[in-house]
């Protein structure tokens, strides 16, 4: 059990979070009921009754989103709460160390994964964990944690059915292992009633039950997709679905010049596309990915098809001298490039071709909840969604589906099927013909002029 510091007075919902048992824990609160506050202070508490001659040089981590994020939400909080226990205030590096048994608090954003690599901790706070990428935690962080039996809590808000509604589930079921706690507004009652009211008249049902009553059910405030996700998981679109042996598995990418390059390998059947396989990672080069594009083909089984990067692959990328499109040449593939459209009408075909994809489930995972959880950024000052999406973990897989709804040949817009043409001169034979116009002939042949693409 943490003994909170003396200078903070913990709210009584808080007071089982502060005494419990659990090495894992989990706050689902709603906005302004002050989890910030509480789990800072309970960090704060625990490095300072750290015993050194446990472990030596106690390490601990506050994780937002973003860095920014975390200097804004919680730097004023430590220093305020941690100020007569600290030897050292680092304001370079967002650290404070208490003074008697030198234990290190640090910020971090989680925007950043790589700067965990090689670091340990014995507890940290993932705070928003919904709008983090999820291999953060279980890639990144937990490793820092095994060898010292460190702690961790994740505190958030609702933002829709993603991976932290997910993992809140999971805790349910473990209290053995987990510290679970729901704290709508309904139960804390921290807001007057008549700021309710008001803020009911303000918001719409969805956003006033997913941002004060701790509902996950309700759909994220502006998510592009949450409609087109719940009709493909009730007509049956999401779910085992192997990839066909026979046909290639064509490759599309969406390039993360600082953060992540998302995945994504598709089958083009008649009856449907499939989106096979989908994953993403932070800082990996193009060696990396031409090397996991062969050992996917192996895994599923499948030829290689067609290899898409986005339309400005041509200009240098991944940190280097050389474009990614060149990269990817001298690896021995000659990619397409996808065409440069403007975001919200790629959206509006990701959207369209949903009744038109199915998903292998178990592979594709990390790629449905991204979609899930990809929404508009809220406007403050006009009151309204703005055309921009919000930039997290869900924005490059999101990206990647949105080129992928831009180059697939998806049955109703480019036929598949062969169909009989009548040869003039026999009229009693037929010949089976793919349909061609125009239109396509004249996009190949400018596509050959400009030496772009495999020919597969």
């Amino acid at each position: 059990m943490a003994t909170v510091v003396h200078s903070y007075q913990p709210r009584s919902i808080f007071i089982p979070f502060h005494q419990r048992f659990q090495r894992w824990a989990l706050l689902v609160a709603h906005r302004r009921a002050g989890k910030t506050v509480a789990t800072v202070n309970d960090q704060i508490s625990r490095a300072l009754y750290f015993d050194p001659n446990f472990k030596e040089d106690p390490r601990f981590a506050y994780i937002a989103p973003f860095y920014s994020q975390a200097k804004k939400i919680a730097w004023g909080y430590l220093k305020r709460y941690a100020r007569d226990a600290a030897s050292k205030i680092g304001e370079s590096d967002l650290s404070i160390t208490i003074k008697h048994n030198q234990a290190v608090i640090t910020l971090f954003g989680a925007d950043n994964p790589d700067s965990f690599r090689g670091l340990y901790f014995d507890g940290v706070i993932l705070d928003e964990f919904g709008n983090m990428r999820p291999s953060v935690w279980s890639e990144v962080l937990l490793p820092t944690l095994i060898d010292r039996r460190g702690w961790a809590t994740f505190i958030g808000t609702p933002n829709g059915p993603n991976h932290f509604r997910d993992l809140y589930l999971q805790a349910l079921k473990d209290p053995k292992r987990w510290f679970v706690d729901l704290l709508p507004v309904s139960r804390t009652l921290l807001i007057p009633e008549e700021e309710l009211e008001e803020m009911r008249r303000l918001m719409t049902e969805e956003e006033y039950e997913q941002e004060m009553e701790c509902s996950f059910e309700a759909s994220s405030r502006g998510a592009f997709y949450s409609k087109e996700v719940a009709q493909s998981t009730k007509a049956g679109h999401i779910g085992e679905f192997p990839p066909d042996p026979d046909a290639p598995l064509h490759f599309v990418f969406d390039v993360g010049r600082t953060d992540d390059t998302a995945l994504g390998a598709f089958q083009e059947i008649p009856e449907y596309t499939l989106m096979v396989h989908a994953e993403a990672e932070n800082n990996r080069g193009p060696a990396y990915w031409l090397q996991r594009i062969h050992d996917i083909c192996l895994t599923y089984g499948c030829r290689r098809g067609r290899v898409w990067l986005p339309h400005d692959a041509r200009a240098k990328t991944w940190a280097s001298a050389r474009s990614g499109w060149e990269q990817f040449v001298e690896g021995g593939i000659r990619p397409n490039l996808i065409p440069n459209l403007d975001i919200l009408d790629g959206i509006n075909a990701g959207r369209y071709i949903f009744q038109h994809t199915r998903f292998n489930e178990t592979t594709t995972e990390s790629l449905i909840l991204a979609l899930k959880s990809y929404r508009r950024n809220w406007d403050e000052d006009k009151q309204a969604f703005s055309n921009d999406p919000v930039h997290d973990w869900s924005s490059h897989p999101a990206d990647m589906f949105r080129y992928f709804a831009l180059v697939a040949r998806f049955p109703h817009n480019r036929p598949l099927d062969v169909v009989e043409a009548v040869i003039p001169i026999d009229p009693n034979s037929t010949k089976k013909v793919y349909p061609i116009s125009l239109e396509d002939m004249w996009r190949d042949h400018e596509r050959e002029r400009a030496g772009v693409g495999d020919r597969i």
